[in-house]
């Protein structure tokens, strides 16, 4: 995700949902595996983006299995 100031955003919610620091949440993690957050919360993170950004994300969350799937969901909305 090229907008720093984008992804400081996105990582501060799924570090909220996860009960991590922003600083914990990589690019290459998954949400089932190594956040043990489930389709639940990915929604509930899917849908306070949209909220915030103001674009549709949640067509695209079966695809979104990691951090970066969800950051290259999200950079292709906002493009």
């Amino acid at each position: 995700m090229k907008n720093s100031n984008q992804k400081e955003k996105v990582k501060q919610i799924i570090a909220h949902k996860a009960g991590l620091e922003p600083r914990e949440i990589l690019d290459d993690l998954f949400f089932g595996d190594d956040l043990n957050l489930g389709e639940l919360e990915l929604t509930e993170i899917l849908e306070e983006l949209e909220e915030l950004f103001k674009i549709d994300l949640l067509a695209e969350q079966s695809e979104i299995e990691s951090v970066k799937d969800l950051y290259d969901a999200l950079e292709e909305k906002l493009e």
